[in-house]
Parts: structure tokens; sequence; C-alpha cells
């Protein structure tokens, strides 16, 4: 008898021991994700962790003193509610972090005119081809040198450097050149220019190429920066809807909002930026083109054509394109929007037709994308459409503040992180969480505690000659001035310059 009863003191031993392990493992594992919420609510996450630290120890101390039942019942329920929590602060975390894009999948392509005899990959030979001599693209010089290695095109082939994509473009289609290489996004890239409305159906791919590469935002200072002081963010809407936006990363930007933001004062500012502006692009030599075309060259070519232009640096930026901006509106429940008149596009499949009558309204996500994208029906085109694209933004962030559950959060989060993408690091993107619970409390009683400064650009249109297409286009030419005045209201947002008081003082008897 007493044999059997220091058996199942030591069984009983083993399995105090076995789950007291398991609590501490469960412990440190959660300890780690609460640490991994960075900005979010310190205090309370350091007191939760002390708390957690004492259960483990009054499990040590007291294994042999509560019942055996009782004390398994007692560290089973708190391993189940470590996983649990761990679970959640986990998923919400890995959901934020998918945002940002650590690599992106560049892609590169052998392209020629649909008509010419070239069908495969061995028929290139006794050919032309052209290639952009910029050794720091990507797509257009780094996987294309490597789609020339791999298939030796230089001991057949001639290879002609061009500095301008599109002036390559252009001998392609003058037949100057028998092929050119290329990003595989050339369609989406070019579509909307003159003279190449129709690229998908004129050109046919020979070879493609495809490589992963960690993203690497040179510009930006973020890294530097901190969303507890003022900061600028560029909202770019590209049409690059295909694939996401973790392939492809050369695109059109065709919404351009340049916003500021003091966590101070809880003031921004919100300037939408045409797209035709005709701008020294800095990355091309800081030749005059369109800022849309900067695009062409990558993120960091836009940011830093746009910090030259208006003497202010662009910290942080956010890319979404026409599937993300669907899919957040939905995400949200739909938007509240006055429309200004009757608009109709295509979807952002690029098929069908959809409306949206004027009138204040709730708009879906496929509406919301007709009142981003619509130019031509408008009076100022592209800087009617910024507008547009202003009111859009106001409503998204007006409804986020509407948000209350963790799960329609993780569910807004994981429905657009695959069509958007930001330099903001998941620890600067959990900094927003104080600003935002500022937002939420103000929210409840009604109150819209933020202020929005809308800026608009002057300036005109006219027709510029563009001696790579040998054509003349329309372009935007910003007024200084009014460049000048946006970039003084930025930069008092931003605190880089003291507001001008004017001291004036008016009596009547």
């Amino acid at each position: 008898m007493t044999k059997v009863k220091k058996i199942k003191k030591k069984t009983s031993f083993k399995i105090n021991n076995f789950l007291i392990l398991l609590c501490l493992i469960s412990s440190i594992y959660l300890i780690y994700r609460i640490l991994q919420l960075g900005p979010i609510e310190p205090v309370i996450r350091y007191i939760v962790i002390g708390i957690i630290l004492v259960i483990n120890f009054f499990f040590f101390q007291m294994k042999q003193k509560l019942k055996k039942e009782f004390a398994i019942f007692l560290m089973i329920v708190f391993v189940l509610f470590n996983v649990g929590i761990s679970f959640l602060v986990g998923r919400v975390y890995d959901a934020i972090d998918s945002i940002n894009k650590s690599k992106i999948v560049y892609s590169s392509s052998l392209v020629t005119l649909k008509e010419n005899q070239i069908e495969e990959i061995d028929d290139v030979t006794g050919i032309t081809i052209g290639l952009l001599n910029d050794t720091l693209s990507i797509d257009n010089y780094i996987i294309a040198k490597e789609i020339i290695e791999d298939y030796k095109l230089e001991n057949d082939n001639k290879i002609v450097l061009y500095d301008d994509l599109l002036k390559m473009l252009g001998d392609l289609y003058h037949n100057k050149i028998d092929s050119m290489l290329i990003s595989s996004n050339y369609a989406v890239m070019f579509s909307t220019t003159e003279g190449y409305n129709n690229i998908q159906d004129d050109l046919k791919e020979i070879i493609t190429k495809d490589k992963t590469v960690a993203k690497n935002d040179t510009v930006s200072d973020a890294t530097n920066h901190s969303t507890t002081k003022p900061f600028s963010i560029l909202l770019m809407g590209v049409d690059s809807e295909k694939d996401g936006l973790k392939k492809n990363a050369y695109a059109n930007g065709d919404a351009l909002i340049l916003i500021t933001f003091n966590p101070y004062t809880l003031n921004t500012t919100m300037m939408s930026i045409p797209r035709d502006s005709y701008l020294p692009i800095s990355c091309r030599n800081n030749q005059k083109n369109k800022l849309t075309h900067a695009g062409w060259y990558g993120t960091d070519c836009m940011m830093e054509t746009i910090e030259n232009t208006f003497g202010i640096d662009v910290n942080y930026y956010v890319k979404v394109n026409f599937k993300g901006v669907v899919n957040l509106v939905d995400a949200l429940g739909g938007v509240n929007v006055e429309v200004p008149k009757k608009l109709c596009t295509d979807n952002s499949d690029r098929m069908g037709k959809i409306c949206i009558d004027r009138g204040q309204q709730t708009l879906n996500g496929e509406q919301a994308l007709v009142l981003a994208r619509n130019r031509y029906d408008l009076v100022n085109g592209d800087i009617g459409r910024g507008y547009n694209q202003q009111l859009l933004v106001k409503a998204m962030l007006q409804k986020l503040t509407t948000v209350r559950s963790v799960d329609q959060l993780l569910e807004i989060i994981d429905t657009v992180s695959n069509n958007l993408d930001t330099n903001l690091t998941t620890n600067e993107i959990l900094s927003f969480y104080n600003i935002f619970k500022n937002l939420m409390s103000a929210n409840r009683y009604g109150d819209e505690i933020v202020n929005i400064e809308q800026i608009r650009l002057a300036g005109e249109g006219e027709m510029v000659y563009f001696k790579n297409l040998k054509m003349n286009l329309w372009s935007y030419m910003l007024d200084n001035n009014s460049i000048e005045k946006a970039s003084q209201e930025m930069k008092i947002n931003l605190e880089m310059e003291s507001p001008t008081v004017i001291k004036e003082f008016a009596f009547s008897p």
C-alpha cells in the first residue's frame, strides 16, 4: 500500500512539473508577443507581464501545497489562456507586419512587335535588342542583363543602349530596333501614354524572368523619424491592379496625395499633385517630364522628385492599387461621400461599367473607385479628380475612427495587405495606436478634432513637345507661386517654419 502511494505521489510530482514547464513556456511566448506590440500601452503591458511572472512563481512555490486536481485545473486554464492570448496578439502583429513588403518580385521581359517573326528565344539571332542604360533599375537593367547572359544574346545580336524608356519604345514601334528588354509591367506603365494605348495587343513576350529582391527604401528617412513628431506621407494610387503590390514595383503614379500630420495639434494638410505635372524628374538628371512617368523608375524616384519640388522630406509612403481601394472600402462597410456629379467608369478589373449618382450617399468599394479614377467627365480633369480623391480619403479616415473590434481591424488589414505597401516599419504602424485612440475617443462623442486643410495647386495645361515620343502631349504647368504657398503651409504644419501672425485691428464707434 505504501509503495502504491509513493508511485502516485511520484506520478503527481511529474505531472505538476510538466504542467509548470508548460506554464513557463507558454508564458515566455506570450511575453514575447506582448513585447512585440512596442509603443501600444507600455504601462499596461508591463503590468500584465508582471502578473504573468507572479502567477508562474505562485505555481512553482505552491505545487506541493495545492490539491492535485485543483492545481492541475489552474495550470491547464493558465496555459490555455496564454496560448489563446498569444494567438490573438500574434495574429494582429503578423497582419500588420505583412503590410510592409520586405521582398518584391521584379520581372523583366524580352518583347517584340506582334507582326515580327520572332516567336521563341531560339529565334533571337541576328537582331537588334534595346536595353535601358540604368544600372540601378532592377526590372529594366539588372534582370535584363541576366537574360542576355543566360541566353548569350550578345553573341549573335546587337545590344543598343538607351537613356530613355519612351525613346526605346518608340524605336521599337518604328522598327529601328527589333526587340527590347523591359519591365514585365510595361502594359500597365504605358497604356495611358498617348500612342501606346493598345500596347498589350501590339507587343508579344518572347521570354520573361522573375527575381525576388529585398526591398530597399533608400530615400525615406523613416528609420530616423518618429510618428510622435510631425511627419509627411505620400499616398500613391497606382494602376498596377493585377498581381497585388508584391510584384512589379514600377507603375504609373495615377493618384498622388501628399499629406502632412502634426500629432501635437492633430492638424492635417492634404494636397493632390496632378499626375501630368511637368516637373524635373530627379532620377533622370532632372529632365522635365510628366510626374506620373517618375513611377516607371520606382518609388524612390517619385519621392525624390516631389521632395525637390516642394522642399520638404517625404518621410513615408503608402502605395495602394485599384484592388486595395475596393477591398478597404468594402472592409469598412462602405464610406459616406457627397458625390459632386454623376460619374461612370469601368471596374477594378477594367471590365463592365459602373456609375454613381450625384449627392450624399454610401459608396461600396467599386463605386468608390469610380470617384477616385474618373477624370474625363470632370471639367477640370485631373484637378477635379484630385479633389474627389481627397474627399474619398477623408471619408475613409472618418470611417476608420468608428472601428471598435479587433475582428473588424483584422479583416481590414487582411483584405488590403496584398494590394498595399509602405515603408512604415511594423513598429511605426503600431505607434499610430495612440493617435487613433485619441481620434476614436473624440469620435465617440461626435466630435471631429482633426482639422484637415485641403491644399489646391494652381496651374494651367499646355501642349509640350516630347522628343522621345516625337509628339506634343498635354501637360500641367504648376504655378511657381502656388508651389511656394503650398510648401509653406506644409512646412508650418511640420513645424519647419513658424506661421506668420497678421496683426490687424479695426474699431468702429
